[in-house]
């Protein structure tokens, strides 16, 4: 198929000439003779079997040669096909400056640290030709084109993920503390001890919400609040207090006994579920989609 198509030089020239309206000056900006664009511009002609050109004349007739109505139409499709070739070729030169590919991920901090790193960094030993990036961004609303990010975990409400976004997993969530409080049997044995919380707007994650279930007036208990999840989890490992675990974000804690559950199977639903946003034209990058595939395999959302 690509025997018949025309030659590029020729091509090019055309464009060249289209553009400036003249074959003198296409030639100038060509770096060649204008009687080489000439003659390629006669043969593309012969090769299309139709005038892509109407020729300027000196003292009548047109004062710049211009595109045909043929011309027109093939001039479209010559620019873009131009602009992405030399676009391909800009992106080759940057890879081989620059072998290693640099994609960044972002996701809360608290996410992060718990569930994301140990798996990033597990994907990334698969593949070493890539260097990942994670990066903590706290908005729910990422400019993925301006912060550079090819792939955001944002919070969505639960039934309400929107294509192209992919859910990850909802929350479960239910008190935890370190191995050395395991011995709280009671909701009453519970409120000698410190109460751990996250600063927030989700009633699960609020001991407000939990005291009653438990039993318990709500305003009883001494509440210790953190402005992170992160330094929650902190103080539950170090034994300093009973938290409200965030199951998966909590399972490997959970798995290793470094921190244990209270009250099963008593639990809440979380208020907010995380999803995979990717940057628009990410389709087309492998490594993006397999790091998809990798973390929704790892959230157990794909077999």
């Amino acid at each position: 198929m690509t025997a018949h198509l025309p030659s590029l030089p020729a091509l090019r020239a055309f464009a060249a000439v289209a553009r400036e309206g003249s074959f003198a000056q296409a030639a100038e900006m060509l770096h060649v003779s204008t009687s080489a664009v000439s003659h390629q511009i006669r043969q593309l002609e012969e090769q299309l079997g139709t005038p892509l050109l109407s020729r300027a004349r000196n003292g009548s007739g047109h004062s710049r040669t211009a595109p045909t109505d043929a011309g027109r139409e093939l001039l479209l499709v010559v620019e873009e096909t131009l602009d992405r070739l030399a676009s391909a070729c800009g992106a080759i030169r940057d890879k081989a400056r620059n072998p290693r590919q640099n994609l960044v991920v972002s996701a809360s901090g608290s996410f992060a640290s718990l569930w994301l790193a140990p798996r990033l960094a597990r994907f990334a030993a698969l593949h070493p030709s890539i260097a990942w990036h994670m990066r903590a961004v706290e908005t729910n609303v990422p400019d993925m084109a301006a912060e550079g990010l090819d792939l955001a975990i944002l919070r969505a409400r639960p039934g309400r993920v929107v294509p192209p976004d992919r859910l990850l997993f909802a929350e479960t969530v239910f008190p935890v503390c370190s191995p050395a409080l395991a011995a709280i049997a009671t909701p009453e044995e519970l409120l000698r001890r410190s109460l751990l919380e996250e600063d927030g707007d989700s009633p699960e994650k609020d001991w407000s919400t939990w005291l009653p279930i438990l039993g318990q007036k709500p305003g009883t208990g001494h509440v210790l609040r953190f402005s992170s999840y992160n330094q929650v989890i902190g103080a539950a490992l170090a034994g300093a207090g009973v938290a409200l675990g965030r199951s998966p974000l909590l399972d490997a804690e959970l798995a290793t006994g470094r921190l244990v559950r209270l009250f099963a199977p008593l639990s809440l639903p979380g208020t907010w579920a995380f999803v995979l946003r990717a940057r628009p034209d990410a389709a087309r990058d492998p490594h993006v989609v397999q790091l998809c595939d990798f973390l929704l395999r790892e959230a157990g959302s794909i077999l």
